[in-house]
Order: C-alpha cells, then sequence, then structure tokens
C-alpha cells in the first residue's frame, strides 16, 4: 500500500520536476511499472475536435510504434478504439478476446498477446487519451485491483499532464507576445513587408500547380505576417443562389461540426453585413451588442473580442468576404489593421479571380487534350468500349446491381436445369429455401434506405459464406432471397443450411454505428417429380415462407400440399369480398343495448353480415379476418355505418323517438387516416342522422400505434358530437394512461369476463373494478354478452348501466329489428 501512495505521489510531482511532455511519459512508464507489470505500456491520446489519435508512447516487445496522427476510423474494432468511445476501463483476457471476435466485435491489431488492460484517461466527461499495458505470457496475467489501480493512476496522470500542456501554452502565449513587441518594433519595415506579401499572393495565383486549399491557407500565413489572424475565414458570395459558402478558415473556438462554418443562405450575421455596406467594418464587442439590439444583426458571441472584415470585390463584382477576429484582450484591431487589410483584401480579390480563371482555363486545356486524345484514339477505344459493354451488359443483366448476387432470371435458368436434371436422373435430388428478412421494412423506415442497402449486401455476403461451394444464393428483389442446394444426400442438408442461417441473421447487425436486429422466415421446397418449371416451384417455395412468417417469423417451414389449397381459398375469398363490397352485399344486423335499471330500449350495435349470391351466408369469423389482413374491412366498416344510420334515421322518424342510436365498429386503421372525420361527416350529411345518435366504437389496438393521429381524429369527432366507445375493455393493454389522454364516452365489458359472472368472484371483482373506474373517469358501462337474468341482475347491482347479449335478443337483420322496436315501445 506504501508502495501505491508513493508511487502515485510520484506521478503528482512529475508536471513539476518534467520541463516538457516528451521526459514526461518515459517517467509515468517507470512509476506504473513500480505498481504492476508493464513490460508493454503505451500511451495514446485522443483529440475529439479532429477525432485523431496519437500514440506519444510506445514501448512493446513484439510490435513497432505507430508513427504519426491518425484518423480514429483506422482503428475501428481495436481495444484502443473500445475504450475511447465507451469511455470504460477495459482488461481483455483470451477468453473474452475470443468471444469479441467471435461476435465481429472487434479485428486484430498488431501481435495477439495474453492479457490487455486499457483505462481512458478522462478531462470532465470528456476522453482525452488511452493509458494500456499488455502481456504476451501466461505467467503475467492482469486482474480486476490491476484494473482499479491503474483507473486510479490514470487519473494522477490527466491531472499532470494536463498542468504540463497548460506550462506549454503559457510558454507558447509568452513567445507569441514576444514575436508581437518584436513586429511592433519593427514598425518601419512594413511597407517593405507588405510590398513583399503582395508579391508573394500575385505568385501564388500564378502557381496552376498549387491546390485551391493549399492556395488559401498560403493566403492566410501571408495575411498573418502582417497582422495577427489566428482567427480567419475566407466565404465567397454565391448570387445565383444567395449562399455563402467558407472556403477556408482556421478558428480557435469553433469548428465546421458546431455549423459555424457550414454553407448558408444570406442572413443578418456579421459577413452579410460586409456584403450589404461593400465596405470594411470594424468592431468592438460592445458595438457589435448595439449592432444586434438595433436588429441589424444575430445576437454576437460573446467571446469575441474584436472582429473585422473586408469584402473581396474585383472589377465591382463582390466575390466574398475575408474575415479576422479576437478572442482576447491583447489583440484588438485598430482602423490602421482595418485599411492594411483592406488594401491586401484588393490583391486577394485579384488573386483569387485570376485563379479561378486559371483553373477555368486549366481545366478546358485538359478537356481539349483529353477530347483529342480521345478523337485519336476513337476507333480503338470504340472496339474495347464495345467488348467491355458487352460483357458488363451480360453481367447486369444477370446479376443484382446491390448485392452483385445472381438474378431472378438466372436463378430460373438455374433451376429448370435442376428440374431437368432430376427428370434424367431420379436419384438426384434438390431444395430452394427461399428467404424474408422479417423486420427489413423496420429499417428502412428507422435509418433510411441507405442503411437498408447495406444490410442487404452485408446478409448477401453472408449467405453465400454459409452455403456450400457448389449451392447458388441469388436475390430476387426487396429482401428476398433464394437459395438453390443442389446434389442433396439427404433433406437434412437443406435443415442444417436453414438452422445456419436462421442462428446467424437473430444476431445484431452494426449499421452507422446503430445496433439493427432482423430476423428470417425460410420457405423449404425439395425437387419432385411432378414440378415442369422453376416459376411453379418458386411459387410453392414462396407460400412455405409465408406460412413460416405467419407462424411466428424467425423459423422455417417446409411446402406441402395444404398451403396451397389454403392460400387459393384466400385468393378466391378475397376476390368474392372486394365483388361483395361493389355489389353492396354486406349488411348491419342490429343487437339491441338496454339500459339494465328498466330493460327500456336505448340503441344498437350495428354487425356487419354478408349474404353472399355465391357463398351464401358467410360467418364474421370467415371473412373478417382475412378483410382486416387485406385493408378491404375499411370500405365494408363504411358501407355499415351508412346503411346503419340509414336504418337508424328511418326508425326514428317510423316510431318518433330521435333518442335511438347505433354503435358501429370501425377497424383500428380507420383511425390512422387524417380522412376520417370528413368521411363520417359525409355519412351524417347524407343519412340526415344526428352525430349524437352516432356512436363509433374502437378496440385498445388502435390506441397503442400512431396516438397523435388517433387522438386527432378522436377529438374531431367528439366535436361533431359522435361519442366514442372502447370496445372489449379488459382484455387487452388495458392502460390508465389512454384513459386519462383519449376522450372515451363508454367502456364496453369484454364478454369473456361477463359471461356466468355469477359463477366467477374473481370475475365480478374485475367488473366492480372497471366500472368504478368508468364511474370515476365520468364514462359510461356497457356489459357485453349477458346470457342470462342473473348476469343481468348482477351487472345492474354493480352500478353497471348498459347491456347487451342473448338474453335479451340476438343480432337481427332489419326487417325483424322493425318488430323488435314495435314490440318494445307498446310495452
Amino acid at each position: 500500500m506504501q508502495a501505491r501512495y508513493t508511487a502515485l505521489f510520484r506521478l503528482n510531482q512529475l508536471s513539476q520536476e518534467c520541463d516538457q511532455l516528451a521526459n514526461f511519459y518515459p517517467q509515468v512508464h517507470r512509476t506504473i511499472a513500480s505498481l504492476m507489470t508493464a513490460k508493454n505500456f503505451y500511451i495514446a491520446l485522443y483529440e475529439q475536435t479532429f477525432n485523431t489519435l496519437e500514440f506519444v508512447y510506445y514501448i512493446d516487445e513484439k510490435d513497432e510504434r505507430p508513427e504519426g496522427v491518425f484518423e480514429i476510423t483506422e482503428f475501428e474494432g481495436s481495444f484502443t478504439y473500445l475504450v475511447v468511445e465507451s469511455k470504460q476501463a477495459l482488461l481483455v483476457t483470451p477468453s473474452l478476446r475470443k468471444q469479441l471476435i467471435e461476435n465481429k466485435k472487434i479485428v486484430e491489431f498488431g501481435s495477439q498477446g495474453t492479457d490487455w488492460l486499457g483505462v481512458p484517461l478522462m478531462h470532465g466527461d470528456e476522453v482525452i487519451g488511452v493509458i494500456v499495458v499488455q502481456s504476451y505470457s501466461e505467467s503475467i496475467r492482469y486482474t480486476e485491483p490491476d484494473l482499479n489501480m491503474l483507473t486510479f493512476a490514470a487519473q494522477h496522470v490527466v491531472s499532470a499532464m494536463l498542468r504540463l500542456q497548460d506550462q506549454q501554452r503559457l510558454k507558447n502565449a509568452v513567445d507569441a507576445r514576444t514575436k508581437e513587441l518584436m513586429a511592433q518594433i519593427r514598425e518601419r519595415e512594413k511597407s517593405e513587408l507588405l510590398q513583399e506579401s503582395l508579391y508573394r499572393i500575385s505568385e501564388l495565383s500564378n502557381d496552376a500547380e498549387l491546390e485551391i486549399n493549399e492556395f488559401y491557407a498560403k493566403v492566410h500565413n501571408i495575411v498573418g505576417q502582417l497582422i495577427n489572424a489566428t482567427n480567419f475565414y475566407i466565404a465567397k458570395y454565391d448570387a445565383d443562389n444567395q449562399l455563402l459558402n467558407f472556403y477556408y478558415y482556421v478558428d480557435e473556438k469553433r469548428d465546421a461540426r458546431n455549423g459555424e462554418f457550414k454553407s448558408r443562405k444570406l442572413s443578418n450575421h456579421f459577413s452579410e453585413l460586409v456584403l450589404k455596406r461593400k465596405e470594411t467594418i470594424l468592431l468592438s464587442q460592445q458595438e457589435m451588442q448595439e449592432l444586434y439590439r438595433q436588429g441589424q444583426t444575430i445576437e454576437p458571441d460573446k467571446e469575441t473580442h474584436s472582429w473585422l472584415g473586408v469584402p473581396l470585390i474585383y472589377g465591382g463584382q463582390i466575390l466574398g468576404v475575408m474575415v479576422i477576429q479576437s478572442y482576447t484582450q491583447s489583440t484588438t484591431y485598430s482602423k490602421q489593421d482595418g485599411e492594411l487589410l483592406n488594401f491586401v483584401s484588393h490583391h486577394v480579390s485579384a488573386a483569387i479571380k485570376r485563379r479561378e480563371l486559371a483553373d477555368f482555363e486549366r481545366r478546358s486545356h485538359e478537356l481539349l487534350e483529353q477530347q483529342v486524345k480521345l478523337r485519336t484514339l476513337a476507333l480503338e477505344e470504340e472496339i474495347s468500349q464495345r467488348k467491355q459493354a458487352e460483357k458488363l451488359l451480360k453481367h447486369t443483366a444477370a446479376h443484382d446491381s446491390l448485392t452483385g448476387l445472381p438474378n431472378r432470371t438466372v436463378f430460373i435458368d438455374l433451376l429448370n436445369h435442376a428440374i431437368a436434371c432430376k427428370k434424367r436422373k431420379d436419384e438426384f435430388s434438390f431444395a430452394i429455401l427461399f428467404l424474408d428478412l422479417d423486420r427489413f421494412k423496420m429499417v428502412n423506415d428507422s435509418l433510411g434506405h441507405h442503411a437498408g442497402d447495406k444490410l442487404l449486401k452485408i446478409i448477401a455476403a453472408e449467405l453465400q459464406a454459409l452455403v456450400r461451394d457448389k449451392d447458388t444464393v441469388a436475390r430476387l428483389g426487396g429482401d428476398e432471397f433464394v437459395i438453390l442446394i443442389e446434389d442433396l444426400e439427404s433433406n437434412q442438408e437443406a435443415f442444417e443450411i436453414s438452422d445456419r442461417i436462421t442462428e446467424f441473421l437473430q444476431q445484431p447487425f452494426t449499421i452507422d454505428n446503430q445496433l439493427v436486429y432482423t430476423g428470417t422466415s425460410i420457405g423449404i421446397l425439395f425437387s419432385d417429380e411432378r414440378y415442369e418449371n422453376a416459376n411453379i416451384m418458386l411459387r410453392d417455395a414462396d407460400t412455405a415462407m409465408y406460412h413460416a412468417k405467419d407462424s411466428g417469423k424467425g423459423r422455417y417451414e417446409v411446402f406441402d400440399a395444404s398451403m396451397h389449397k389454403k392460400v387459393q381459398n384466400a385468393l378466391s375469398l378475397e376476390s368474392d369480398i372486394r365483388e361483395a363490397i361493389d355489389w353492396n352485399e354486406f349488411e348491419p344486423y342490429f343487437q339491441p343495448i338496454l339500459q339494465l335499471a328498466d330493460n327500456k330500449l336505448k340503441g344498437f350495435e350495428a354487425l356487419a353480415r354478408w349474404q353472399s349470391r355465391k357463398r351464401g351466408f358467410v360467418y364474421p369469423n370467415d371473412f373478417i379476418p382475412l378483410a382486416e389482413e387485406t385493408d378491404l374491412i375499411l370500405e365494408i366498416d363504411l358501407q355499415i355505418i351508412e346503411a346503419s344510420c340509414k336504418k337508424i334515421k328511418h326508425w326514428q322518424n317510423m316510431f318518433d323517438d330521435d333518442s335511438l342510436y347505433v354503435s358501429c365498429n370501425l377497424f383500428c386503421k380507420h383511425f390512422f387516416s387524417s380522412s376520417l372525420p370528413r368521411d363520417i361527416e359525409k355519412i351524417l350529411h347524407s343519412t340526415g342522422l344526428a352525430p349524437q345518435n352516432l356512436r363509433i366504437e374502437l378496440t385498445e389496438r388502435a390506441l397503442l400505434e400512431n396516438a397523435d393521429v388517433v387522438l386527432a381524429n378522436m377529438q374531431a369527432l367528439k366535436r361533431m358530437g359522435v361519442k366514442i366507445l372502447l370496445d372489449d375493455f379488459g382484455t387487452g393493454y388495458s392502460s390508465l394512461s389512454y384513459l386519462h389522454r383519449f376522450p372515451i364516452d363508454v367502456l364496453k365489458i369484454d364478454r369473456s369476463f361477463i359471461s356466468n359472472v355469477h359463477e366467477h368472484e374473481n370475475h365480478r371483482a374485475i367488473i366492480k373494478t372497471i366500472i368504478d373506474l368508468a364511474t370515476n373517469l365520468q364514462m359510461a358501462t356497457v356489459g357485453e354478452g349477458i346470457e342470462n337474468l342473473a348476469d343481468a341482475q348482477l351487472l345492474q347491482q354493480m352500478d353497471c348501466l348498459y347491456g347487451q347479449g342473448y338474453y335479451f335478443a340476438k343480432p337481427m337483420s332489419a326487417l325483424d329489428c322493425t318488430s323488435y322496436i314495435g314490440s318494445m315501445l307498446t310495452n
């Protein structure tokens, strides 16, 4: 313990004893080595602004020090990268290394060691570097105490290192001030320096080999020899698009990542003030604040002490602005500085214009030379290009442009060839795997199609690695892939490949630094003598895939004949439903809703029934699920509402009772469309039914998706006067949060609680809770599925207001309902 305190004390002394950082790092190594085995040791500094990594100290038995400053992305997948990204210490043992490699979380960098221990160097919440020890021997292993010790020591390393850096910055500042004083002494030489600078700027504009960014940098350097231009930028004015483009900038406080130097539309910044006035503008912080108070500019950065901008003008045309600014009291620009910068700006403008013209002439000349060369080699090039084009066309015609896999055309040819082989050789066996990615649409919707394309490329490459060399992976389009597994010795081979693919696609993928989870549903079809062509086989494999998806996703299913029959039946039923909508075959049946206290008729629930001219009477359970799946239920619902409103209005007039209402069910997707209020209003207007005589029923599912759109639609219906009923309450999510949020008038207690409620004490408790909850929220309650007197009496005793069910009446046609209303009103 004493050695540990001595070492930590030693770390704190280093910043006073070391005169520079180069001497500091070896001392840190020696100190750490006194606490633990640190034969292999390095310190890497991370610069967050430029996202770079530099190995400032590196001692290793096997590997050389990486020289220079690197983009940190060059070390993506390394342990050092993991520590920087996570801001957490990391102890990597052989077992953890193996696990990380298998999960593709890391890649190997340098020689493989035994243990690797690294901790971040933290300054506040920011990582400024990493300190690492590692071993290549089984005899040297690191433990959690080593990790804790190194983490603790890293805090003292940071403190000492920051003090040294501050000392270095102070020394630099002193040196800079010294140079500034020397510059003042040489004031009499400024005229000569100015002439030399202008001459150098002129030379730069004539150097055609100089890159444009280097040109601006050299202009900055020349200006900086005349005036303190530590913070400097040149922005060019795009008159056609009214844009200000920052072509060159160097700044102590700001960078492009904060949006400071992004191209922008002309606004009320200080640079635009220079463009507008076309004159030199010199401002102090106070003057900048005054312009802001007058509404002429944006609010200035409080760190800016002095600001000087000049227009870049050539031949009366404004090209842009050149700006210098100071963040310290030590540098305050004067009118003389403004005159000097303005004088220089004329030469800079001319140089920029000459440079643009030179670049244009150079590009024109290069283009002309290229055209001459192309013209000279035209015949030879045409032949070569024709061959390349033919080769490319053949490849493009046969392969998917995104993944490079064979496309549908090639796969069909290969599959037809396999079918032909099967007919020639009975013992030849093959299989098709038809894959569809699960949750792929969610990836596109949340991360964009670019991320979806990346995921497809990764999966395509991995699928090729998971199958045998003689098998073929193809992409049909979208997120659908097919695999031809030829020359099977047994069906088990196809199952094993399917298992490998399913297991692989259950793992998360990293796309644009985001974990993405997908999966696959696979349809398997084995070769059979009855198949004559590839399209039929693909169809059946596709059918098997959809059965796998319907059975829960992330699995595979083998095709059998019953699947095809089921698909054919569904297609036939869907076609008949579409015709039934066109022929208005759907009609409402009405089930009475009574007031439990006195059995008085209050209204009806309208239920969709289908009397088909082809199929006869079709039960709701046989057509509603498919209608919902195909969204045909949306048209059916609106037809039922319109027919029900007409009937209720007719009965109101017939029996002189304006209180009768009808309650209609709406599929949840109605509430996801902003047109719902207009649709309901149109029906009420055409039928003449008052809004208060229409009630709309929806299930909890509608409240759990697109909540903002659903709420807006419910509020619009409420403003109209239509009441909202929540159907089947108690069987789903049943959250109190949406009862408070959404404007619900009535809770309908599900029939599963009410059936023989007098025999189930726990059901009575649930029903009582629902009724009390509704009462507190000023909502009414309707009990569904009442089938005997005992249930009706018990619900009435628990203060349930309304009820419906076979005990009162079954759903009935409009004709039977007319008689029923008459009998109820005369009793």
